[in-house]
């Protein structure tokens, strides 16, 4: 289904180790594979994730979005999320993660921590 696809692009961020993966679709159970594959490679010390083109997210991709905070996390790494809508912030506050992520309204607001 053309509607269930995710569109993955990764760039240079403005300081060293950083990177920016532009997400844009959907991240569900069908894709989230996708996104947990590319951001095992490189291992960047900052991840800012530009979810501003990303429609849906379900409970599989907000599981792999959580497995890479943990995993930023443990090895001293920062991953920022950016850019997300209302809908898919309302799906961090139902299942009570909105205040592990912290959320920035644009890339260039995340780049700035």
């Amino acid at each position: 289904m053309a509607d269930a696809q995710l569109k993955l692009q990764m760039r240079d961020g403005l300081r060293p180790g950083e990177k920016v993966v532009v997400l844009e679709g959907v991240l569900n159970a069908d894709t989230a594979f996708h996104f947990r594959d590319l951001v095992r490679q490189g291992e960047p010390t900052t991840l800012v994730v530009d979810m501003s083109k990303v429609r849906y997210v379900d409970s599989s991709g907000l599981g792999v979005l959580i497995g890479a905070y943990v995993s930023f996390d443990r090895s001293c790494r920062r991953l920022l999320l950016a850019g997300l809508n209302d809908r898919v912030w309302e799906l961090f506050r139902m299942c009570k993660v909105d205040d592990v992520f912290t959320r920035y309204p644009t890339v260039a607001d995340a780049q700035r921590f």
